[in-house]
């Protein structure tokens, strides 16, 4: 049965003591670079009375795995908002506050476990987690919320739901950031676009005196990030700088791992299977890349060119030659000749 939530009539103590933990005056520090608000989708609904709907998950993403969340508020000096551009999807057993749900139910009622709630770490009321909640006078966001409308938060008073900081030694509970660096903030089952803003009260490593309280968007990607377009991990979406830059690796050309070619291309495959460098060209033949080989009236690549007896930088007919067969004058001046025959008295 679902708990009818009284938030009118709650006890003045008990607003007394959410007005301790969120509205007590003062100047305090906003969140530092790093601190954001993320929604993330948890399960696509694609048959059954949910089909068509997605249930998000709204998570607080902190610095250290001791930070704590004590308190989730709103005023008219920093309204909370969540945002649906349809409705919320809420079960007739269901409650605004993640911490009255018993899981037990689930099997009884399967939408149950896809109830929009609000809550501070928990999921169910199985985790050891006491959340409180408190409202503005003439206000009632959560049953708004409950309603399936959106839930706003910016009365003068200032509504919240809340958990007084137990102690850093009970770090095993949801409502510290833990190893993960998140904190679960909400359930939100719709068929439309999720959007707000919400206000935090945090203890940064368990430590009461180093509270910051800030009003975060709701973002579906990271706001903190490396803003530096020529940084490996440049993050285009980044609003913060949050200093995690990083260079090329020493050795590398580029932020992929690829490293610098025979020819200076990063990533290149080096010179051409055939070619002798890197701009394409071949050896000639003599053996000169992108040369233009024998120049013409030369018969080789020393620059020799043929003798009168058809050798490449051959001497020629040697002295005493008539011919390049080794050839002398005979008497009657016939290169090779006999000379005068026998039995003649002349060379006629």
């Amino acid at each position: 049965m679902r708990r009818l939530l009284s938030f009118f009539s709650l006890s003045l103590c008990i607003l007394i003591s959410a007005q301790a933990q969120f509205l007590s005056p003062g100047v305090f520090d906003t969140a530092p670079d790093g601190y954001w608000v993320g929604v993330e989708e948890f399960v696509t609904h694609t048959d059954g009375e949910l089909d068509g709907l997605t249930t998000y998950r709204v998570y607080l993403h902190c610095l250290n795995t001791g930070d704590y969340l004590s308190a989730v508020s709103g005023s008219d000096q920093n309204p909370l908002a969540l945002i649906t551009t349809t409705s919320w999807y809420q079960s007739p057993v269901g409650d605004p506050l993640a911490t009255t749900i018993n899981p037990a139910f689930y099997a009884s009622f399967p939408t149950l476990e896809f109830d929009s709630w609000v809550t501070i770490g928990a999921e169910n009321s199985e985790e050891g987690v006491d959340l409180n909640s408190a409202v503005g006078a003439g206000t009632d966001p959560f049953g708004d919320f409950e309603g399936g409308g959106n839930m706003i938060m910016d009365d003068e008073i200032g509504s919240a739901w809340f958990i007084p900081f137990p102690g850093a030694e009970s770090s095993d509970l949801p409502t510290f950031a833990g190893d993960d660096l998140k904190i679960l903030l909400a359930q939100l089952t719709t068929d439309g676009d999720v959007s707000g803003q919400m206000q935090f009260q945090v203890f940064m490593n368990s430590d009461q005196s180093q509270e910051w309280r800030d009003l975060l968007p709701i973002s579906s990607s990271n706001p903190n990030g490396c803003t530096d377009d020529t940084a490996c991990n440049f993050n285009p979406e980044a609003i913060t700088n949050d200093g995690s830059c990083l260079g090329i690796p020493d050795g590398e050309c580029d932020c992929d791992g690829n490293i610098l070619d025979e020819c200076g291309t990063c990533g290149g495959s080096g010179i051409a299977d055939g070619a002798c460098d890197c701009d394409g060209n071949v050896l000639d033949e003599c053996g000169t890349c992108g040369g233009s080989g024998i120049p013409d009236g030369d018969c080789d690549c020393d620059g020799n060119v043929l003798d009168e007896c058809g050798t490449c930088g051959g001497s020629g007919i040697p002295d005493g030659d008539c011919d390049c067969d080794g050839n002398v004058l005979d008497e009657c001046g016939t290169c090779g000749g006999s000379g005068i025959a026998d039995g003649a008295c002349d060379c006629d």
